[in-house]
């Protein structure tokens, strides 16, 4: 069989590349990678600002509260004070919407990532997630669990994210929990 068409069917001059079921792909660069995602997780976060807005500006409820001197809020002390604050239907509409949102987020993920390979930041800095074996997409279940593996990448002050800086196969924690890979496109 021969190795698909595309930008990796040959190692670039000079440039990151590695031998995969035939076939060399370009790896993309740290910083790449780093903007991609904050394109990603502006859009992302667009996702939530509903629930944030609903939270902020429904209705809210006076009631009794603890306050010290200096108007910091205090748990378990003697009422002495009159608060503002979100109503219970305000609440159940900011955690629906956010419950919305979160659920958004992993499509947005799972079908990207997954199934498309590449997200839309992905997509406007010329990378994609591709099999670290096969160089093809890895699937929705795949994308989404790259996502929560990003969990763990971000332990220890980001180490997971940072250690594709160094790595002789340009991969993040996440990539290696499920065997991905990011190339140029």
């Amino acid at each position: 069989m021969p190795p698909p068409a595309g930008p990796w069917s040959t190692p670039p001059p000079g440039g990151y590349g590695y031998q995969t079921g035939g076939y060399a792909m370009v790896k993309a660069g740290w910083w790449t990678r780093a903007a991609a995602l904050l394109i990603d997780a502006l859009i992302v976060g667009l996702l939530f600002v509903p629930a944030w807005i609903a939270l902020v500006a429904g209705p809210t409820k006076i009631e009794a509260c603890s306050v010290d001197s200096e108007n910091n809020i205090q748990f378990g002390e003697p009422k002495n004070a009159l608060c503002e604050v979100p109503t219970g239907g305000t609440i159940a509409l900011a955690v629906g919407l956010a419950v919305i949102a979160f659920v958004l987020t992993l499509l947005y993920w799972g079908t990207f990532e997954g199934k498309r390979t590449q997200s839309m930041g992905k997509k406007a800095l010329g990378i994609r997630t591709v099999d670290a074996n096969s160089a093809q997409a890895i699937g929705m279940g795949r994308g989404i669990g790259r996502y929560f593996a990003r969990i763990l990448s971000s332990f220890f002050c980001g180490l997971g994210y940072l250690w594709a800086a160094w790595d002789p196969q340009k991969q993040c924690w996440h990539d290696k929990i499920v065997s991905t890979v990011v190339v140029k496109a």
